[in-house]
């Protein structure tokens, strides 16, 4: 139950009507990460601290967010600049929300919005999906284009960071008591 009030917190939009039927994403086993890329260099940053539900009935909705912050390249000075960049103070997360959602028998298709950097994008996602009855499995990736999201690509040796980015995600719901 906790879970459930700590996701309504992120998503207000979710109404208490819809509970019954939610999968709580397991922090724990979900991870996002990004790879980005500079002409010296590529880097990944992985975030293990992923916020989500998702509502399976006939009109589905799923809602998941991660705080900038909490992702992780392996290098301090890269995630404090990144933080900088991305302005993470007054844009702290990066949201997904979806309640156009269409489920083949192991694909799932989301038509929803990518709110990043203060900025709201339509996104279409097509991912892996796998469920039993205790858990849900979502998997697959996408691309951003960083400039969309009014983000100033940062350089390195007078040379900017390519303008691109790739997302990878492993989301586990485990059904709500």
């Amino acid at each position: 139950m906790r879970n459930i009030i700590i996701v309504l917190l992120i998503f207000p939009f979710l109404s208490f009507a819809q509970i019954e039927n939610s999968w709580i994403l397991n922090s724990e086993q979900s991870v996002i990460e990004y790879t980005a890329k500079h002409v010296l260099h590529q880097w990944k940053g992985i975030n293990k601290n992923v916020k989500g539900i998702f509502i399976k009935e006939e009109n589905s909705q799923i809602a998941v967010s991660a705080n900038i912050s909490d992702f992780d390249s392996g290098i301090s000075n890269r995630d404090s600049n990144a933080i900088r960049v991305l302005n993470a103070l007054n844009y702290p997360q990066v949201k997904f929300y979806s309640n156009n959602i269409t489920i083949f028998s192991d694909k799932i298709k989301f038509e929803g919005e990518l709110d990043f950097h203060g900025k709201k994008i339509n996104k279409t996602i097509e991912s892996n999906f796998t469920q039993d009855e205790n858990s849900i499995k979502i998997e697959g990736m996408f691309s951003i284009v960083l400039t969309d999201f009014d983000i100033k690509l940062p350089s390195l040796m007078l040379v900017k960071m390519e303008d691109f980015a790739d997302l990878n995600f492993k989301l586990i719901f485990e059904k709500s008591k």
